[in-house]
């Protein structure tokens, strides 16, 4: 047996051997030491270079700025401020290098790996730049925390400054927790709910249960495993039905989880169904996306008891199988979400001709309700312009024949950030209902204001679309089963204190829902002006600050300020528009929290009295349109405003405003009233969503955003102020800011109901 010291002496002599190695060493070595040398002989130059590249930018930027001091002087100023600022960096980085030489490489190692992981997994949840001081934030209070403990057991208690940092440790961890489990706080308190005075409204109170018992019952396929009301004590059993065209992005997972994929999906509902004979309007909810194993179809039990007690057929229909869950998302599952829907009203139309079913010829087939929550808000509209259509936009293989008499939609905390075939969502002549949170901390924009935008009238009928904003409620707390507006830990983050109870909020729901759908599938005309105004609700809901918008067929719009830049020109031709003694008047795009498109204009007024007394909006109506518009005495002015706030002594001011409304008629008479005979501009309400302000602005952007207050001005009103007044020769409408010393406001939509 050969010795190592043979071995090794062959080893030198083969290919590839120890000598060859050992080569490589050298060479490898010989490599880094020039490295390094060349390294020694440049740095200073590398770092001057460096430095010198720096300061040649703000030179530059020196240079090019005209302050009119001069260009010697300005481009030395630059120049003084780019050596102080890099002199001033460049020690406090030094300082900082020196120390990070210092410390343990395990503590480094394990600070930096921490941060990392800490950003890749809440980046997961929420976008980079919402969780980046987050992350600093939770990993830096850990070092404190456990630097402080450590300190302590490597010292022992008998140290005294070992007290010092026990104190440390015990106050940052329990500030951390107790800040964590707090609700939070209410930056921005609002009184102005207290302060409106409700209207006697001549109707049975919409949110009270009815005279009708009801009994319930579930469909579905029987076949579900994870829901035994659908599944093994399901009471009518439904054919599945083959979504594969409508569904992408199932997978095998979800697929695990439900036992069933995209070509046998269910349809599964819950109806409750009033006793009595005859035929009951129709309403189909339906929620949005939250976690599909956490079932969101049961928390709207408390609308379909009331429905059903008041004459309604309600369904609340399960989708909770297009939810998203831990394992992955749907793509654009909105399309079938809404298309589901209508395959509900397919069935439930079969029951309807079915003699033997519990819901035979129990249904108005004439009149429908959708509503929807959150992405199931914009679900509903969806489903009404596919109801319509003869194909499938995004595939015309998929042929839809539907065309069902759905009249109403409600829209609750709805998303709109989808389109069809790349276009908008539009609708034409149905009744729109829209219910929105200010805290709201899942669609934190009040993005359903654009879909009431893209809803039109253009046929005779009794069409409205109306918008209810409620200051402190929340997206969740409208589901029972919700509650918060994001799951845990999140929800950890989420400033509640300033939210309405649950209770609260649903009782408004309740209020407004019910009697939307009495007014518009019942049509019940003496809950009509609960969407004009709010103030009719009020003995029936919360004192809390509402906003209110309102539009209906029967409006003539003089100006809504989407036809043109010439701000002198309204929108029906003739109409003229002027601002005198403003400080500012112009027309512009109303603007969400973050910078998505509203799509939708109005003209910005500000006023100033230390800039001119009595500022003033004129709309000057053409002589020639006056027996067109066909005024009567029991014709209105309508408009939207919506409260900006103003900067005074450098801090944010948004409380209500007042002014008065100027009216005019051909023979030269006038008549004037101040805006609050006719109701309130809200306040500005500004927003704390978060417990912390930095993750409030990246999270959610701007504290405030417009939200457009309607009104109405009946024209008789004007005609008691003034007898010479004729309503029937309207031809001038003024807002002369005489009320509040200063202002800045938003109006949109100045119309003349005839």
């Amino acid at each position: 047996m050969e010795n190592k010291a043979e071995i090794e002496q062959q080893d030198q002599h083969l290919p590839g051997g120890k000598n060859k190695r050992k080569l490589k060493t050298e060479k490898l070595d010989s490599l880094l030491a020039s490295l390094i040398s060349f390294g020694n002989r440049t740095w200073r130059g590398a770092a001057v270079g460096a430095a010198s590249m720096f300061i040649l930018v703000i030179v530059s930027i020196g240079f090019g700025i005209n302050t009119g001091l001069g260009k010697s002087l300005d481009t030395g100023i630059y120049l003084v401020v780019g050596i102080l600022g890099l002199l001033i960096g460049w020690g406090l980085l030094y300082i900082g290098i020196k120390l990070l030489k210092k410390m343990k490489t395990a503590f480094l190692a394990a600070a930096v790996i921490s941060v990392i992981l800490t950003i890749y997994t809440l980046d997961q949840f929420r976008s980079l730049n919402s969780i980046l001081v987050l992350s600093y934030t939770l990993v830096g209070i850990g070092i404190v925390a456990g630097g402080s403990l450590g300190y302590v057991k490597s010292k022992g208690l008998r140290n005294a400054s070992s007290f010092v940092f026990l104190f440390i440790f015990l106050t940052v961890t329990a500030s951390f927790f107790f800040w964590l489990l707090t609700p939070g706080y209410n930056p921005y308190p609002v009184n102005a709910g207290k302060e409106i005075d409700p209207i006697p409204l001549l109707a049975e109170n919409p949110s009270k249960t009815g005279a009708f018992t009801f009994k319930t019952l579930t469909y579905g396929s029987g076949d579900d495993k994870q829901r035994v009301e659908f599944g093994e004590k399901v009471d009518l059993k439904v054919d599945p039905i083959n979504a594969f065209r409508m569904i992408d992005g199932w997978d095998k997972k979800r697929t695990w989880f439900w036992g069933f994929d995209e070509t046998n999906i269910p349809l599964n509902g819950r109806v409750w169904i009033p006793d009595g004979i005859g035929k009951f309007p129709l309403v189909l909810m339906v929620h949005g996306n939250h976690k599909m194993e956490e079932f969101s179809d049961t928390g709207y039990n408390y609308l379909g008891t009331l429905l059903a007690s008041r004459g309604f057929i309600a369904v609340s229909v399960d989708e909770n199988f297009l939810n998203s869950s831990w394992s992955g998302s749907l793509n654009n599952e909105i399309n079938a979400r809404a298309w589901l829907l209508l395959k509900h009203i397919q069935q439930l139309e079969k029951f309807n001709q079915t003699s033997s079913s519990p819901l035979s010829n129990k249904i108005d087939m004439e009149n429908i309700a959708l509503m929807g929550h959150s992405r199931g808000g914009q679900a509903v509209a969806l489903a009404a312009l596919f109801n319509k259509l003869p194909n499938y936009p995004n595939n015309g293989s998929v042929s839809f024949d539907f065309n069902y008499n759905i009249n109403s939609i409600i829209a609750i905390a709805p998303t709109d950030y989808h389109k069809i075939a790349d276009k908008d969502i539009k609708l034409e002549n149905i009744n729109y209902l829209l219910l929105h949170g200010s805290y709201d901390s899942d669609v934190s924009e009040f993005s359903g204001d654009r879909q009431f935008e893209d809803i039109t009238f253009t046929a005779d009928g009794d069409w409205f679309k109306t918008s209810l904003y409620i200051h402190g409620a929340n997206h969740g707390q409208f589901n029972t089963v919700w509650g918060d507006d994001t799951s845990f830990p999140f929800n950890l983050l989420i400033n509640k204190e300033p939210l309405i109870s649950g209770d609260e909020q649903r009782q408004i729901a309740k209020t407004y829902i019910s009697s939307f759908l009495e007014s518009t599938l019942k049509g019940k005309q003496e809950y009509k002006p609960i969407f004009q105004d709010y103030r009719y609700a009020l003995n029936w809901m919360p004192e809390k600050v509402y906003i209110n918008r309102y539009s209906d067929n029967s409006i003539r719009l003089l100006s809504d300020y989407e036809e043109d830049i010439d701000i002198t020109t309204g929108t029906i031709e003739g109409v003229e528009q002027t601002g005198k003694s403003l400080s500012q008047w112009y027309e512009n795009e109303l603007e969400y929290r973050r910078n998505f498109e509203r799509k939708n204009h109005g003209v910005f007024i500000k006023w100033n009295e230390t800039y001119s007394d009595n500022g003033r909006y004129i709309v000057s109506l053409p002589e020639a349109n006056l027996s067109e518009i066909n005024f009567t005495e029991d014709s209105s002015v309508t408009f939207s405003v919506a409260n900006l706030g103003v900067e005074e002594n450098d801090t944010f001011k948004g409380d209500s405003v007042d002014f008065s409304i100027k009216l005019t008629s051909k023979n030269g008479a006038s008549a004037t009233l101040p805006l609050h005979t006719f109701g309130k501009v809200p306040p500005v309400l500004q927003i704390q969503h978060t417990k912390t302000k930095f993750y409030q602005d990246s999270r959610y952007g701007e504290k405030t955003e417009p939200v457009l207050q309607s009104f109405v001005l009946p024209l008789k009103n004007f005609k008691l102020e003034n007898s010479r007044f004729d309503p029937k020769q309207l031809t001038k409408v003024t807002f002369l800011f005489n009320k509040s010393k200063k202002g800045k406001i938003i109006i949109d939509d100045i119309g003349i109901r005839p």
